[in-house]
């Protein structure tokens, strides 16, 4: 994982290469935590997410991970943006949303598959560091085993045992939970 100090040139934050590295990445962060969101609102919450950091990047220490920070930063604001978003649903007609939730298996289903997520997520917090760090970098970075094992300095091979073994993991803990495995 890049630090902040890899995007720092003669003192000053290279904002542009930031952009060009995790803009993709950000967007499927946030399209994947939002899923009623427009185009638009999604590319203002990155553009966001890159202008905090482009402000505070001086506050922070240079060895922080910069995918970490922008994640953060673009969690805070997605989450303030649907809270926003709910109260204007405060003034609007039931009637003309009738059709989008067509039963209660709907409904249940979309909790259950939440409810799998946050299982899903505790399970990732409790791995070591550096398997936490393939699992971010390969499901949510969308990097190849070959960019990971550059970045983390180990070999393919064990990247992909790493990977397999998260997965054998999260299939085991997910079983025992009561959850099916896709």
């Amino acid at each position: 994982m890049k630090e902040l100090k890899d995007y720092i040139e003669k003192d000053e934050l290279n904002i542009e290469s930031v952009i060009n590295d995790y803009s993709g990445s950000l967007y499927k962060f946030i399209k994947s935590h939002s899923y009623n969101l427009k185009i638009e609102d999604i590319e203002e919450i990155i553009a966001d997410t890159f202008f905090v950091l482009w402000k505070n990047y001086k506050k922070m220490d240079l060895d922080d991970k910069i995918s970490n920070y922008l994640i953060g930063v673009s969690k805070n604001i997605l989450f303030n943006k649907l809270r926003k978003n709910k109260t204007k649903f405060n003034n609007v007609n039931i009637e003309d949303y009738q059709n989008i939730f067509s039963t209660k298996e709907d409904v249940e289903s979309l909790y259950e598959e939440q409810d799998k997520m946050n299982f899903i997520e505790n399970i990732i917090i409790d791995m070591d560091s550096e398997s936490k760090e393939i699992f971010i970098l390969f499901y949510y970075e969308q990097r190849k085993i070959k960019e990971i094992s550059k970045i983390l300095n180990i070999s393919e091979s064990k990247v992909k045992t790493r990977l397999h073994r998260i997965r054998k993991k999260i299939k085991k803990e997910l079983e025992k939970g009561g959850y099916r495995y896709e």
